[in-house]
């Protein structure tokens, strides 16, 4: 479940690092190339030959922002080469120009994360302070004021971080339980249907729902039965493998996103999943030792949308409810074409709870 959020998180945060890059590298070409021509004809050729290798350099980076979104060959390209560009600027021009330095210092905060991006402005501070300027007393103030604005920017950064995974959670996580919930599920439904699409990947859905969990809520009250709740949540995630998730879909209704992962094979995970809540809830003689799920499984087909595919779990769930609960049933579609499941209960606890 964290792999998934932090997927989550990642998506959002590059969504907006795109966008920062694509301004900064166009930004670059913008002022670079007018700059590098002026200076090719009419003024130095050692400028020109600074700026437009930079500018070839950042047409790539963008070409690669725009074609295969964020990646790393993109913001390294364009963090370093921008910052380079600038020193070699200031040692032509000279120390008028180096307030440039701290434009590109900032703008690496945005385009790389703050460790890399700390790394890249000290090693373009040290070499400025050894190329580009030869006043002592300038040395002394320029790292001075260097060295400031990059402390705050990571210190800010570190924070922004922190605070943004707190709200991904706030977004994706479900307070209760702990496990991922609509937005989260969605998000991962979504990237499975595009797997699927491009790769023909399979993908099943388990939809997981508590028998008689109103006689707990009743009986018990809510706060046991919020409980009961956690415990199942856990319970399942104990049998999930590294690919699989976990959502609370609703109420008491839980789905488990098996990603890779064929009807069949799904079908020995739910199993598995029925039969750890039925055991262990045998173990505690307590008012929740009759505690039972029922279980429907469908598996992704071409040519529909993941509601569809919830949809059929959800109809082969309310076939196991209609057996006597405590049973883990399969979407019809898929029986009726390949005549292999309909539901299924290992012998060992064969008990249905009506």
């Amino acid at each position: 479940m964290r792999q998934n959020n932090i997927f989550t998180a990642q998506s959002r945060d590059r969504e907006f690092y795109i966008r920062v890059m694509i301004a900064v590298a166009a930004c670059g070409i913008s002022f670079g190339l007018p700059f590098a021509l002026y200076h090719l004809f009419w003024g130095s050729l050692t400028i020109s030959a600074i700026l437009l290798p930079v500018v070839v350099l950042q047409v790539f980076a963008l070409i690669s922002l725009l074609r295969r979104g964020f990646n790393a060959f993109a913001a390294w390209t364009i963090g370093v080469v921008q910052i380079s560009a600038n020193i070699f600027f200031v040692m032509e021009v000279g120390m008028m120009a180096s307030y440039w330095l701290y434009a590109s210092g900032v703008a690496n905060f945005y385009i790389l994360d703050r460790r890399p991006a700390l790394l890249v402005n000290t090693l373009a501070c040290l070499l400025a302070v050894t190329l580009a300027f030869d006043d002592p007393t300038y040395i002394v103030r320029y790292c001075a004021a260097f060295a400031m604005i990059n402390i705050f920017l990571y210190t800010f950064s570190a924070q922004l971080e922190k605070k943004n995974d707190e709200l991904d959670r706030m977004l994706t996580i479900d307070p209760l339980t702990r496990v991922g919930n609509r937005t989260a599920m969605d998000e991962t439904l979504l990237r499975v249907k595009n797997h699927f699409d491009r790769y023909a990947t399979p993908a099943t859905v388990i939809m997981i729902d508590l028998d008689h969990f109103k006689v707990i809520n009743d009986t018990l009250g809510h706060f046991e039965g919020d409980k009961v709740l956690c415990r199942v949540a856990d319970l399942v995630q104990t049998r999930l493998r590294p690919t699989d998730s976990l959502y609370r879909y609703g109420g008491e209704e839980f789905i488990v996103v098996a990603e890779n992962t064929t009807l069949s094979q799904a079908s020995y995970l739910a199993e598995g999943i029925r039969q750890r809540v039925a055991d262990y809830e045998g173990e505690h003689k307590n008012a929740e030792s009759t505690l039972t799920v029922s279980i429907g499984v469908a598996q992704l087909r071409a040519e529909e949308s993941t509601n569809n595919m919830i949809n059929r779990a959800d109809q082969a769930l309310y076939k196991a409810k209609s057996m006597g609960r405590n049973w883990v049933c399969f979407d019809g579609e898929f029986e009726s074409e390949n005549g292999e499941l309909d539901a299924t209960r290992t012998e060992d606890t064969e008990r249905a709870t009506g």
